[in-house]
C-alpha cells in the first residue's frame, strides 16, 4: 500500500497553484473594536457549515493582526461581495490603515457595519475559535441575515478576480461580436484592396465587453503565413487597445489602467504617455521584440477561449506589459531600421466614436520611417472610405 503524501512534501507554490484552481467566493468581515472603529478584513474562506444550528465558517491566518483586533469585539459581520465590487476588495486587501475612509456603509442589527453594495450580509457571534494550522478556524453562530442586492458575487480563482457569467451574459457578448462582424463586412473590400496591395496582413478590429476582437481578417503577405487571427480576442489593457480607451465597448481610462492590478507608478507613467501619444497622433504603432513568436500568439490563441482561466489572462497580460516599450515609441528616426508588429487606424462612426480600428500587420522587417508613413497613409485612406461607407447607412451604427 502507497504512502499518503504528507503536506510537508509540497512547498507553498505548488500548494497554493493546486488549491488555487478551485473558485471560492469573495467576502469582507466586518466589526466595530474596543475603541468604537469599525474594522475589516477581506476573506476567501467563507462557508455555510450548519443549518441546524445556523453555522457559517472562515478561515483567518493566525498572524492577522487585524483579526487579533476582531476577536475581542463580541460579533461580527460577513459582507458578500458582488461582481463589481473588486476595487473593494482591493482596499480591504491594502495596506491602508484606514480601509473605511470614504466608504459608504451602514450599521447591521448587531451594529456591525454593512458595506452599501454588497450582495448579502451574515451578523454572527463567536461560535468556536479553533487553531488549524497556520490559520484559526472560526465559526459563526448566525444572529441574522438578509440580501441586499439582487446580482453576482465576486469570485476567486487561480490568483484573479472574475464574476459567474450565466448563459444570457454570454449571449449579449455574441450579440455584439456579431453586431461587430456585421460592419466589419461592409469593410471587407476595403480591407482586402489594403492587404493584397501592399502584401501585409490587414485586419478589422472591434471593441466587445471590455476586450479587442478580430471580426475580418486578410493575409495575403508571402514573408508571413500565419493561422488565421479571425475570432482571436485580446484584453484591452495597457499597452494594448489604446485607440479604443474610453470608446463604446472599451473600458475608461482608469479601468484600462487598473486591468494591469497594482501597476507601480513607472508603469503607470509609461501608459498614460503612451495613451496621450495615441490621441495626439491619431493612430497606433507597435513593434516586433526579439522574442516575438509562437509562443505570444498561443497566448493570445488560449485567450481566446471562452473558457479560459485567470492564469492564461495573467500570462498575456504579463507578456503584453514585458513588450510595453515597443509600444508607440515617442520618436521615430529616419537613420533607423524599424520591424512593425503592427500599425492601427481608428474607423469613427457618425458621432465621431471609433466603432472599428483598421490593423496592418505581417510586414516585411527591417523599414525605415519613409515607408512606414507610406503604410500609415494608404491605411488611413481605407479608413476614410470606411467612414464614408457607414456615414451613408447609418442604421448599421443604431441597430
Amino acid at each position: 500500500m502507497q504512502t499518503p503524501t504528507t503536506a510537508t512534501q509540497f512547498d507553498g507554490t505548488r500548494f497554493r497553484e493546486v488549491l488555487g484552481s478551485y473558485p471560492t467566493g469573495v467576502a469582507i468581515v466586518t466589526c466595530i473594536d474596543e475603541s468604537g472603529r469599525p474594522i475589516g478584513m477581506v476573506i476567501g474562506s467563507f462557508t455555510s457549515v450548519s443549518l441546524d444550528p445556523p453555522l457559517i465558517g472562515y478561515l483567518p491566518m493566525q498572524s492577522s493582526r487585524t483579526f487579533a483586533r476582531m476577536r475581542a469585539a463580541p460579533t461580527f459581520c460577513v459582507n458578500i461581495l458582488a461582481a463589481d465590487q473588486e476595487a473593494l476588495c482591493q482596499q480591504f486587501a491594502s495596506p491602508a490603515e484606514d480601509k473605511f475612509a470614504a466608504l459608504a456603509w451602514h450599521p447591521s442589527p448587531a451594529g456591525n457595519p454593512v458595506l452599501d453594495g454588497v450582495v448579502a450580509w451574515i451578523d454572527c457571534d463567536y461560535a468556536s475559535v479553533t487553531e488549524a494550522g497556520d490559520h484559526f478556524m472560526v465559526l459563526g453562530g448566525v444572529l441574522d441575515m438578509a440580501l441586499e442586492r439582487d446580482t453576482a458575487p465576486l469570485l476567486f480563482f487561480q490568483r484573479g478576480y472574475g464574476r459567474f457569467a450565466p448563459g444570457p451574459l454570454v449571449a449579449v457578448a455574441e450579440r455584439e461580436t456579431i453586431e461587430a462582424v456585421r460592419l466589419a463586412e461592409i469593410g471587407r473590400d476595403e480591407m482586402e484592396a489594403v492587404a493584397t496591395e501592399l502584401n501585409a496582413e490587414c485586419s478589422i478590429v472591434a471593441a466587445v465587453g471590455g476586450d479587442i476582437v478580430y471580426v475580418a481578417v486578410d493575409n495575403s503577405s508571402p514573408q508571413w503565413r500565419l493561422r488565421s487571427r479571425l475570432g482571436f480576442r485580446v484584453p484591452c489593457a495597457p499597452p494594448l487597445g489604446p485607440l479604443f480607451v474610453g470608446q463604446p465597448g472599451a473600458p475608461a481610462d482608469a479601468e484600462w489602467l487598473r486591468r494591469l492590478g497594482r501597476p507601480d507608478e513607472e508603469t503607470t507613467a509609461r501608459s498614460l504617455a503612451q495613451l496621450a501619444q495615441v490621441r495626439a497622433r491619431g493612430w497606433s504603432i507597435a513593434l516586433m521584440g526579439p522574442n516575438d513568436g509562437e509562443n505570444l500568439d498561443e497566448m493570445v490563441q488560449l485567450y481566446s477561449n471562452p473558457h479560459r482561466t485567470p492564469g492564461q489572462e495573467r500570462r498575456l497580460l504579463a507578456a503584453a506589459k514585458e513588450r510595453a516599450g515597443l509600444h508607440e515609441p515617442a520618436e521615430l528616426r529616419e537613420d533607423v531600421a524599424y520591424d512593425v508588429r503592427h500599425l492601427s487606424v481608428p474607423v469613427h462612426g457618425e458621432a465621431g466614436q471609433v466603432v472599428l480600428v483598421l490593423r496592418l500587420g505581417a510586414l516585411p522587417a527591417g523599414v525605415h520611417l519613409a515607408q512606414i508613413h507610406l503604410w500609415l497613409a494608404r491605411l488611413q485612406q481605407a479608413a476614410a472610405r470606411l467612414e464614408t461607407t457607414l456615414a451613408a447607412r447609418p442604421q448599421l451604427l443604431r441597430a
